[in-house]
């Protein structure tokens, strides 16, 4: 509460992100509310266009039907101007010709009107002779305005000099007319001076009545559709028909138009007024549309009204939803705040709003984070190296292994395929000079980054122990490619490392298998292919495909040779057991090429001959320099089978050089004399230690303490073993069971059949049956 209390109270201050939020939503929505507004202003000017531009249709409209109409009078005043009788009856004078030439063309006015229903009447006023003729009579002048048309506001002198003999083009004007049967009617009246053409003499003129109600009617044709007025004018802006009873006075209007068209507003009295006007090119008439301001805005009016309420509701719930909005958007910032309030153990300067405190928290959270990062980045290869070390030896459960695990620790496997190749360092005696942990790092150093260049992006290299490296191939697929790719990688190493560095390597490689779970197969099938490496020597590239062929073979130790080698050892004979383990050797490495399993088996068995030998004779370890109590450790720090061997062959000659120390002549002499009377005697069934120390004059119990230590055997052991190796050479030979008894020194076939399993396991007849005899 005190720091929700705090933010609260910076909010009041104005500096809070909720009134931040709050100016927000309110600014975004007033946009929309003042380009409504906008919008609204527009839409009276708009209103007012389509005013004007339906008006001004209509004007046209009108325009074009009053002039289709006018055109058939100007037709008219063309026929009657250009009609040979009409201008030889305006050239002559009185006569009896003349007069039937008058009704002759009085005929022709007659067909002409009949064809013209728009035309009320028409006469042709003769000057030479005062004659007003229409289609129906031939008058004078006078008679003719007093009894047949009165003019209005007109005197006979203004008819006879202004109508009659004035000057005249296609001239329209509006006047009443008063009939013979004193009937007044609206006329517009049409005037053309004759002859046509001739302003200097004007010699009569064409006068054409055209009703009114006429081109009222057109007008209201279009009138009607809007509630203005429309007012028709003359080309000298003179009044030709204009609305009846019109509150609009047309003086006040007359000198704001022109000619073309346009629009225009204004104001007559207390009320504007919108005017639109066009101008006919064909007898230069004038339309006017005239309409109130108030009607053509009334639609806009409910408009507005409607819009302003709908603006004021707006308004109201805009606010509301602005305050809602800002309070839900408020509260997670709120609650962050709090949170980074507890969780903050390190108190700094408040921050402005609650936006800065986050900005500030996240700012040092993202610099823990880089730290963390850097940190990390310098781990990284130990992190990798522990990884691969892990997976390698099938301690990692690769299918839960994520990508994301993958992006932390920057690996990255494109292909599904992979190989690996374990890489040991054999020797760099001429590259190293102390043999230090130092010097060691660095090699391992070297051989990593020139592995890593060229490898490139086809895989890993890591750190396994002191003096082996692994690399882990990710191939598209177990293909010649890739096979290619692993050969160049592992001969350019192997000659760098030489040529550059004198270090000789030895590379163990596996088959290619799919799956990351197949990295720890990989691994096994790399080191026994390495494993070779003992057999065939270093600086080899050994493949598990080749290794994995041959058949397994069993190393070869007779028992006899084993007994001459511990006789031959615990006599310190040490130039007869070196000639017995060389041919070993040979029997094993150079004809049956063991595996480096059989390897391993048979000098832990020649090894074994050692231990039993010091055991039996009491001879002490820390007397052997060369003695391991690991046996196993002479197998793994020996590069080749060879050193290995050399190495048990020197543990051998100083076992026996020991032996030879420790025996006198006496003792020699002794161990010889009893030998050779077992020799010589083995065939008889009474040899035994009281019949040896009889003919040695001894005591049989120091004969049998003494042949034990020379010997590491008793007398009676060693006279079976004698009787034995005699009765194999005589089954050799054919003889029988029975016969081979009695010449080895046993009563019967029984007692020898019994020793002679114990001793071999197999009875002497299968022995001489697997001698094929």
């Amino acid at each position: 509460m005190n720091r929700e209390s705090k933010i609260f109270g910076r909010w009041k201050k104005g500096k809070s992100v909720f009134v931040t939020l709050l100016l927000s939503f309110m600014i975004v929505f007033m946009v929309p509310v003042m380009i409504g507004s906008f919008v609204y202003i527009k839409i009276e000017d708009m209103m007012v266009r389509n005013a004007y531009g339906s008006n001004s249709v209509l004007l046209e409209q009108l325009k074009y039907v009053v002039n289709s109409r006018t055109q058939e009078v100007d037709f008219l005043m063309r026929q009657i101007a250009f009609h040979p009788k009409q201008q030889l009856l305006m050239q002559q004078g009185k006569s009896v010709t003349d007069e039937y030439a008058f009704i002759e063309f009085m005929k022709e006015l007659t067909r002409y009107k009949a064809y013209n229903t728009f035309i009320e009447d028409m006469y042709v006023y003769f000057g030479n002779t005062d004659t007003i003729l229409t289609p129906t009579m031939k008058t004078d002048a006078h008679m003719f305005f007093h009894h047949i048309y009165k003019y209005h506001d007109m005197s006979f002198e203004d008819y006879r000099t202004n109508m009659l003999l004035g000057n005249h083009n296609k001239m329209y004007m509006h006047t009443v007319v008063s009939t013979s049967n004193q009937k007044a009617e609206n006329m517009i009246v049409f005037m053309q001076s004759l002859p046509f053409g001739e302003l200097n003499r004007r010699a009569g003129s064409l006068v054409i009545h055209i009703n009114e109600e006429e081109i009222r009617n057109l007008v209201k044709e279009v009138e009607g559709l809007h509630q203005g007025s429309i007012y028709v004018l003359n080309k000298d802006k003179e009044l030709l028909i204009g609305p009846e009873n019109s509150p609009i006075p047309y003086n006040q209007i007359k000198g704001m138009i022109s000619s073309g068209q346009g629009e225009l507003l204004t104001t007559v009295g207390q009320e504007e007024l919108y005017i639109s006007y066009t101008t006919s090119q064909e007898n230069g008439w004038t339309y006017l549309s005239v309409f109130p301001k108030s009607i053509v805005l009334k639609q806009v009016h409910q408009v507005k009204a409607w819009s302003l309420v709908a603006i004021t509701i707006c308004m109201l719930f805009g606010i509301f939803l602005c305050v809602y909005l800002t309070r839900r958007h408020y509260s997670p910032i709120r609650e962050l705040v709090a949170i980074i309030a507890q969780g903050r153990t390190k108190h700094t300067v408040k921050p402005d709003n609650e936006l800065k405190l986050i900005q500030e928290t996240m700012r040092s959270l993202f610099g823990k984070e880089h730290e963390l990062e850097n940190k990390l980045a310098h781990q990284l290869p130990m992190i990798r190296s522990h990884f691969f070390s892990r997976l390698i030896r099938g301690q990692v459960d690769t299918s839960t292994i994520s990508e994301q695990d993958m992006e932390v620790m920057k690996l990255r496997f494109p292909h599904d395929w992979f190989t690996t190749m374990i890489i040991e360092i054999d020797e760099s005696t001429r590259f190293m000079k102390a043999d230090s942990e130092r010097e060691w790092l660095l090699l391992r150093f070297i051989v990593m980054n020139l592995s890593n260049e060229l490898l490139g992006s086809n895989g890993y290299v890591f750190e396994e122990e002191k003096n082996r490296i692994v690399v882990l191939f990710n191939l598209s697929r177990e293909t010649a490619e890739g096979r290619q790719l692993i050969e160049t990688f592992g001969a350019s190493l192997l000659e760098i490392m030489k040529e550059r560095f004198k270090t000789a390597l030895s590379m163990g490689i596996s088959s290619a298998y799919e799956g990351i779970g197949s990295v720890t197969k990989c691994y096994d099938e790399a080191m026994l292919a390495l494993s070779y490496k003992i057999i065939r020597g270093s600086e080899e590239i050994l493949y598990f495909e080749e290794v994995r062929t041959k058949e397994p073979v069993f190393y070869r130790f007779p028992k006899d040779l084993e007994i001459q080698l511990t006789n031959y050892t615990k006599h310190g004979d040490d130039q007869n057991a070196m000639r017995l383990l060389n041919s070993l050797y040979e029997l094993n490495f150079s004809q049956n090429q063991l595996s480096p399993v059989m390897g391993k088996w048979f000098f832990l068995d020649l090894q074994s001959i050692l231990l039993k030998l010091m055991e039996a004779l009491r001879i002490d370890y820390s007397q052997i320099s060369n003695w391991h109590m690991d046996p196993n450790q002479v197998w793994t720090e020996s590069g080749t089978t060879e050193q290995a061997f050399e190495r048990i062959k020197a543990t051998y000659v100083e076992v026996c050089g020991l032996i030879k120390e420790d025996k006198t002549d006496h003792g020699e002499l002794l161990y010889r004399k009893i030998n050779e009377l077992i020799e010589k005697d083995y065939g008889d069934n009474n040899l035994g230690l009281a019949m040896i120390a009889e003919q040695l004059d001894l005591n049989p119990i120091y004969i049998s303490s003494f042949y034990k230590k020379h010997s590491g055997e008793n007398i009676t052991d060693t006279i079976t073993r004698i009787r034995m190796t005699h009765a194999k050479r005589l089954l050799a030979e054919g003889l029988t069971v029975q016969e081979v008894a009695l010449r080895v020194g046993y009563a019967s076939n029984i007692v020898l059949t019994k020793v002679f399993k114990k001793c071999e396991g197999i009875t002497p007849g299968k022995y001489r049956g697997n001698l094929g005899i």
